[in-house]
This record gives structure tokens, C-alpha cells and sequence, in this order.
């Protein structure tokens, strides 16, 4: 339910925007469905999502899938580790059984064909248990990101916690568009120059470790800033007022309502 109260203050100070933000919608609308699913993209482009997120990994058997967790335990109605499966093992798992709804794990392939059909962007992050496993993780996505039909490669953003990961991607694909991601363990810890040696368009910082003067200071260097994750009002409108690009929410139509109603008052005739 929408806390209007909170709607309302975050409208009334949002200031002129002098770009449109783009709202990414975290392992697709997952506030209203089984994330990291089809259904979940659908219904976040359906939401006015520009993007969506989401995770790649691999399975057993050299397989692309999305899904977030190492294992499959807390996403489906099975359990094990995501890598020690393979590709006909996890697809026979039902990853909406606690939303009341059936749904199997994507394939990398069907997801960017969704992207790509709807005309949108997508931010995939390569996971992996270790640097070692992100970076086969990302020797296994550069064939698929190599034959992306000449179209979708500009909506295509790729981040991960794993910058090692990143660099083997820019090495062998110069176009391709990636972000550098910062949990908790970077506080204190410049964000700026490890972006900068990538060679990337982006940080994508957490939420809680973003400051207007660390906004500023990307900006000058020439970086793009998107936040992971935000999802009250007054956050997602603080985060409008300095000037970042991208906001990954699991409600991205609060982003969507926010950037467009700017100074708009609710309940004025």
C-alpha cells in the first residue's frame, strides 16, 4: 500500500530534472512477483521500467541462468548449489511455488530476447561464489554478448562485484557498456579511480554508501552513478535531488512517478 504522506513530501522536493533517470527494476518488479522470473520482467516493463537487473550464473553443465543465489534454496522448491546443477535439473524447479504461481528459471537467451522484443535495457550482473567463478562466469557471457544483434548492444549494461570479471568483458569487447559494483565493504574506500581503471561508464553503488559529494565527484571524473537498491520515496526523491542516473528499486514505478510528477502536489485541484 502507498504511504502517501511519504509520497507527498518526496513530490514536493524534488527538484527540476535535468536528465531522465532511469529506472531499473531490481531482479524485475520483484515487490509483486517471484523475482529474477519472466513474469517479473514483463510486469515491471508493464510498470514503466526502462530496464530491468538481473544475475547470470552458470550451470553444471556450462549453462546461462538467471538467478541470484548461489543456491537454489530460498528462489525455488529445491535445494543445492546453482553450479552443481545442470541446465535440465534446474529448469524442472519452480521458481514461483511461494507466489502461487509456476515459474522456471530464466535462460540468459529467452531473457534478452524478452529486452530486446519490448524494446528496453537490461543490467546483468555476473555472479559467481569467488573472482575465480565470476570470471569463467564472464568467459561464458562473452560469446553471447559478442553476437547481440547490433541494436540491443547499446541497452545491454554489464556490473558486477567482481571487477576482475569486468575487465576480461572490456578487454575483449571495447563497446560494451559495464558498471562497477560497491557493497558495504567499500565505505571509506574510493569508488572513483577502481571505475576509472575498468574503463566503465558507471559505479553502482549500495544505497547506503552513496553522498552528494561522492555524486559530484564521479560526475567530474566523467562517471555515470547508479544506486542499488532504493525503494522508499523519500530515498528513491533524495537520490533524484543529486543528480544520479540510474536507481535500481524493487518498485520502479516509484521511480517512474517520481522523476515525472517532479513539484507535482498531490491532492490540489
Amino acid at each position: 500500500m502507498v504511504n502517501m504522506n511519504d509520497m507527498e513530501q518526496a513530490l514536493a522536493a524534488v527538484p527540476h530534472l535535468t536528465q531522465q533517470v532511469t529506472a531499473y527494476a531490481h531482479r524485475g518488479a520483484r515487490a509483486y512477483a517471484p523475482e529474477n522470473t519472466l513474469l517479473a520482467f514483463e510486469l515491471a516493463f508493464a510498470l514503466g521500467a526502462d530496464a530491468i537487473e538481473c544475475d547470470v550464473q552458470r550451470s553444471r553443465d556450462g549453462h546461462l541462468v538467471i538467478i541470484h543465489d548461489d543456491t537454489v534454496d530460498r528462489t525455488t522448491n529445491g535445494k543445492g548449489l546453482v553450479r552443481e546443477k545442470t541446465l535440465d535439473e534446474l529448469r524442472t524447479l519452480d521458481a514461483g511455488l511461494r507466489w502461487g504461481t509456476q515459474q522456471r528459471i530464466p535462460l540468459l537467451q529467452e531473457t534478452l530476447e524478452l529486452v530486446n522484443r519490448r524494446g528496453k535495457a537490461i543490467n546483468l550482473e555476473v555472479k559467481g561464489a569467488s573472482v575465480e567463478e565470476s570470471v569463467a562466469t564472464a568467459e561464458a557471457l562473452e560469446p553471447v554478448l559478442r553476437a547481440l544483434p547490433e541494436e540491443l548492444r547499446p541497452r545491454v549494461l554489464v556490473s558486477s562485484f567482481e571487477h576482475p570479471a569486468l575487465a576480461l568483458l572490456k578487454e575483449r569487447l571495447s563497446w560494451l557498456r559495464i558498471g562497477a559494483l560497491y557493497g558495504s565493504e567499500w565505505r571509506g574506500k574510493d569508488l572513483i579511480e577502481p571505475a576509472l581503471a575498468l574503463n566503465a561508464e558507471a559505479i553502482h553503488p549500495e544505497s547506503g554508501l552513496l553522498t552528494q559529494d561522492i555524486v559530484r565527484r564521479a560526475h567530474q571524473a566523467g562517471l555515470r552513478v547508479n544506486v542499488w537498491t532504493a525503494n522508499s520515496w523519500i530515498r528513491i526523491r533524495r537520490l533524484l535531488q543529486w543528480g544520479v542516473e540510474g536507481i535500481f528499486s524493487d518498485y520502479p514505478e516509484r521511480v517512474v512517478i517520481l522523476r515525472t510528477l517532479e513539484h507535482a502536489s498531490i491532492g490540489r485541484p
